[in-house]
């Protein structure tokens, strides 16, 4: 396929190609119109969002990778310009197919700090995402861990611009090397606000000197390291942009186009930008629904996130009367149609081959000792841990996670104790002090082991239903001495819930590499060495 000239594009062609619609959008599309080729030649939109529930146009799910990428390779030979395909997998491969990986999140390689580990990592997750069909995901996320209090902290490398600066650029490296476009986000950040743009209008405080020596290192390097694209989040940047939306709403820095400047003009870049979704609150609250898409393409934006089938009608009205001239849409489709042309996909467009059972196993090693070397071990009184694994028959383990997927993660650590031959049992959550009591009774070690992530379940980080309550109720009194805390998911649950506890870890990280290391170091194989990639406290002014 060759690679339109812009001048021959129909004015339908190129307003599609900066607009990607809703997964929603997109299936309600595709079983109306009969497939996803009859889909994407009625909407020429950009390409398309990859999820863990992708269907065929008669509502079948698709099982596989292949069956996905069969799916979409008669879209793309057909479609009038071949499609970018994207996702958000930032655990892992698993969110579209569970018989692939979960990995370690990014705060368990800012913990591990290897440069050699962050591009492995991204590499491997990249290649499998590739067998996907995927050819753009959304990440890395480059903000630093700004609120301690914010519900996506995992997602970040670090809270220290020098370790997110060190690293980034190496998993950046990692996806780009592998063939995919990389997606560093959520520029500018959200700054120290905790709340979250998916549901309100959150802010970005900081002061510009703080965020020139902060946040702006962090996305200068990864301008420098060539990443292909950027995300712009919709926290109101304050001290760049302090104007209101409808009189009253900060402008959200998607629409912002002083604060889309700064990357384009100061940072110099000229790939792709691409709003996060235009259906979240944070900016969907600024502005009625049409002066989104256009308030966001003027201020700089190359791809409309999550636009609806009415994007193409309103760009196309908008051009047409003067709202958004010419020259600036073609501007955009340029940066799109270059991206698509340095990913191939002008070229034959073949499916990423399956990892091979070496190259699993490798990804396998990867994970385990990023987990080994970012495993961070908070409290230790009288030097419980580690555990003589002699003395050690019988555990139980205690969840205390609202997300239900998690506790079912947790039969990987069951199988490891078990190997180890240490009679194992798993509970979801406790009931009562005698329940504890008696488990404490029984068994050589307590495990309470905790989750708390973004959209896992959504909300904050902080416990707040009966049964997690409970369990933080009764937990720790009786059997402290022999219990280990350790959180899977956001640090802060040390600070939050457990500073008494006599020994406690912070994982960063669910996966099944991370539950390995955690009972191979409590019981001695390796020592700790993981530092905090975050402060472990609040700071109250």
């Amino acid at each position: 396929m060759k690679k339109p000239d812009i001048s021959k594009m129909t004015l339908r062609q190129k307003v599609g190609q900066t607009g990607m619609p809703a997964p929603n959008v997109v299936g309600d599309g595709v079983k109306r119109c009969g497939g996803y080729a009859e889909y994407f030649k009625a909407f020429p939109f950009s390409g398309l969002y990859c999820h863990g529930n992708m269907q065929d146009a008669n509502g079948n799910k698709l099982e596989t990778p292949e069956a996905l990428y069969n799916e979409l390779k008669k879209a793309h030979e057909e479609a009038d310009i071949p499609l970018l395909v994207s996702c958000d997998a930032e655990y892992g491969a698993l969110a579209l197919f569970d018989n692939l990986h979960r990995i370690p999140t990014m705060m368990s390689v800012g913990a591990a700090d290897s440069k050699e580990l962050a591009y492995q990592r991204s590499n491997l997750w990249a290649r499998e995402l590739k067998s996907c069909g995927i050819n753009w995901p959304f990440g890395p996320v480059g903000d630093l861990a700004g609120n301690f209090f914010s519900q996506g902290t995992i997602r970040c490398l670090s809270d220290d611009p020098d370790v997110v600066v060190k690293l980034y650029p190496d998993v950046i490296h990692g996806i780009q090397g592998a063939g995919l476009a990389a997606t560093a986000k959520h520029f500018p950040s959200g700054g120290k606000d905790y709340r979250d743009a998916h549901f309100c209008s959150s802010k970005n405080y900081v002061s510009l000197e703080e965020w020139n020596k902060t946040s702006r290192k962090v996305w200068q390097a990864a301008v420098d390291a060539g990443v292909d694209s950027f995300m712009v989040g919709h926290s109101a940047f304050l001290a760049v942009d302090p104007s209101y939306a409808r009189g009253k709403v900060a402008r959200p820095a998607s629409a912002s186009k002083k604060v889309l400047d700064i990357l384009r003009v100061e940072m110099n870049f000229d790939g792709v930008i691409v709003t996060d979704a235009v259906s979240m609150k944070g900016v969907a609250a600024a502005f009625e629904h049409e002066d989104v898409y256009i308030e966001c393409f003027n201020a700089g934006n190359d791809i409309i996130l999550f636009c609806h089938d009415d994007y193409i009608d309103v760009m196309e009205k908008a051009v047409l009367d003067g709202r958004v001239t010419m020259e600036r849409l073609d501007e955009s489709v340029r940066r799109v149609l270059a991206l698509k042309e340095k990913l191939g996909l002008f070229d034959k467009i073949e499916r990423g081959p399956d990892l091979s059972e070496e190259e699993n196993k490798i990804f396998d090693e990867v994970n385990y000792e990023i987990a080994c070397q970012a495993l961070t071990l908070i409290n230790n009184e009288n030097n419980m841990i580690p555990f003589d694994p002699a003395k050690v028959k019988s555990a139980t383990i205690i969840a205390l996670a609202p997300h239900a997927p998690f506790v079912d993660e947790l039969q990987s650590m069951v199988k490891v104790l078990e190997n180890r031959g240490i009679k194992t049992n798993l509970i979801n959550r406790l009931r009562s002090k005698e329940e504890l009591k008696q488990i404490s009774e029984t068994n050589d070690i307590i495990i309470y082991a905790c989750y708390l992530a973004q959209s896992q379940p959504i909300g904050y980080s902080f416990y707040s239903k009966s049964e997690d309550l409970n369990t933080l109720f009764h937990g720790l009194s009786y059997g402290a001495s022999k219990s280990v805390v350790v959180s899977f998911g956001a640090p802060s649950i040390y600070y939050n819930y457990f500073e008494e506890a006599d020994a406690y870890i912070n994982a960063y990280s669910g996966d099944a590499g991370t539950m390995k290391a955690f009972v191979d170091g409590i019981l001695g194989d390796f020592e700790f060495t993981g530092k905090s990639p975050v402060k472990l406290r609040p700071e109250f002014k």
